[in-house]
């Protein structure tokens, strides 16, 4: 088969037997998404696996795009899902691979897989990646027939750097998960600002009554 994987962040890595057994194009950026050039490839499948922008109709109506939202849906449509969750003091969550449509985060559901939402960042986009690559094996032997949404819905709203940000009256709990759940490079550090300076943490570890961590120090410009 014709894959097309879209990913604008470096965490998913499309597993190599996958990449061996089908013709594979990626792409990253917003630009490089283009009917004509999907229309020159011609895919059988244009998986969205992370992506930041909303795509045009004019692509998800012409061709099969099928997107991975990690949210029990269809509460948790919209943006950071992963992180928005944690706050709501989920432990764990379905990645659903979902029709796009032109409601965000709204079509059909293909399959789904649940992940554990302990740890940084770093290890809940390495479960992902896994499951994601599970699922786009599922798909391609199967083609299983997508099922419609049932439920109330709630949406998102995306978390933007300021919201990283750790605010006073948190419990250590609290302040362990704001860090945790933006600890990966693709990611602005959870952070204080203390004077003129900004501390930055990462790496950390909920330690009895204490948390464990590394912290930068930058000066404000």
């Amino acid at each position: 088969m014709r894959l097309a994987i879209c990913c604008s962040k470096n965490w998913f890595k499309l597993a190599p037997s996958t990449i061996d057994a089908h013709i594979v194009k990626f792409y990253k950026n917003e630009n490089d998404l283009t009917v004509e050039g999907l229309v020159n490839f011609k895919p059988d499948y244009v998986f969205f696996t992370h992506w930041g922008w909303i795509v045009p109709k004019k692509i998800h109506a012409q061709f099969n795009c099928i997107l991975f939202h990690a949210a029990p849906l269809p509460y948790g449509r919209g943006g950071s899902p992963i992180q928005n969750l944690i706050l709501e003091g989920f432990k764990n969550t379905p990645v659903c691979a979902v029709k796009m449509t032109d409601d965000l985060d709204a079509g059909p559901i293909y399959t789904s897989s649940e992940i554990s939402l302990d740890g940084t960042l770093c290890s809940i986009f390495f479960r992902l990646n896994k499951v994601i690559n599970k699922l786009i094996v599922e798909i391609i032997e199967k083609n299983p027939i997508p099922s419609v949404q049932l439920g109330k819905s709630y949406t998102f709203k995306r978390l933007a750097s300021t919201d990283n940000m750790i605010q006073e009256g948190l419990m250590l709990e609290e302040i362990y998960d704001r860090i945790r759940m933006v600890d990966h490079e693709d990611y602005p550090k959870a952070y204080i600002v203390y004077g003129d300076m900004k501390l930055e943490f990462s790496s950390a570890e909920l330690v009895g009554n204490s948390i464990e961590l590394t912290c930068s120090i930058k000066k404000l410009k």
